[in-house]
């Protein structure tokens, strides 16, 4: 079997082309170089291929029929090549993102049509989940790209800052009427609280934010629920205490279903009560024009912001 493939190549072009300094522009080489991968060649089919004429190369018998079978096959491998190569540089095909179905309610879906208009071979997989699962299924190759809510640790993934969320506690009026309007840390730790997760993340970035990290987190989590909208709803209904992102309760606030609780700490915070969300993809991901696009079109956004 020839283990030279490239050497057949040149075979080819040589033959097309006449001369091994024509062969040679073609294929970006020297003129030396194709005369050495043709002895090259020559010896490891034991028969000469080309003979010399004038200042030409003319193909012997062996070496006609040898690219006459290489005429078989080699254009349709070119074209291959070719098409897989537009392919990768060409934005077509699927990419699949995964987020928080909030976030890209309100920040993602106003700017997807420019992007679809922009590139109308391309085509979204989107899919909402909570971070670790989504973390899981960007290492598991499932999708190409996540905006995530935490700061993920797999030594795996490429992440970039994408957004910032600010966080605010709410409550419906009914269950401010019931239970008082707390201000300080003790007021807070005695309510009713509603929280995504155990680790209590949006409540915890915003206690600490509003009582200094000294001051110990909430005990009574009444529900934890991994759904933003299912949290502002159980707090519309009286449940409790909800924190959650400014930009998810303002249409609640500004009806009236909710109103926000703004602690009294007795200190000046140094920040404000805020998320970050990020957007991150496999390390070893081929970066496809497709990929690329959509990744590149999210980091873009980051700077809208």
């Amino acid at each position: 079997m020839l283990g030279n493939h490239e050497a057949l190549w040149t075979l080819w072009e040589v033959s097309r082309a006449g001369t091994h300094a024509a062969a040679a522009a073609r294929l970006g080489i020297t003129p030396s170089a194709v005369g050495q991968q043709l002895k090259a060649l020559e010896a490891r089919v034991g028969v000469a291929l080309f003979e010399r004429v004038g200042r030409r190369a003319r193909l012997t018998a062996s070496g006609a029929a040898l690219v006459a079978r290489l005429a078989e096959h080699l254009p349709a491998l070119d074209a291959a090549v070719e098409e897989a190569s537009e392919a990768h540089r060409a934005v077509r095909g699927e990419v699949s993102l995964g987020g928080p179905w909030p976030f890209y309610r309100y920040w993602l879906r106003p700017r997807l049509p420019a992007l679809l208009e922009r590139h109308p071979e391309l085509r979204l997989s989107v899919r909402f989940d909570v971070p670790s699962l989504l973390v899981r299924r960007l290492l598991a190759g499932e999708l190409d790209v996540a905006l995530l809510g935490l700061l993920p640790e797999a030594p795996g993934l490429e992440v970039r800052r994408v957004a910032q969320e600010e966080f605010v506690a709410v409550a419906s009026p009914g269950y401010v009427r019931r239970w008082g309007t707390p201000r300080t840390a003790r007021d807070f730790g005695a309510h009713r609280f509603i929280a995504f997760d155990a680790d209590l993340a949006m409540l915890g970035p915003w206690w600490r934010a509003a009582f200094g990290p000294r001051e110990p987190l909430p005990s009574r989590v009444v529900c934890h629920i991994a759904n933003l909208d299912e949290m502002l709803a159980l707090a519309e209904a009286g449940s409790g205490i909800a924190v959650l992102p400014d930009y998810l309760v303002g249409p609640a606030v500004r009806a009236g279903r909710v109103v926000v609780l703004t602690p009294e700490s007795g200190r000046r915070s140094i920040r404000r009560p805020r998320g970050t969300l990020w957007v991150a993809w496999r390390r070893a991901a081929a970066p496809t024009a497709r990929f690329l696009a959509v990744r590149d079109w999210l980091l873009e956004g980051a700077q809208e912001r």
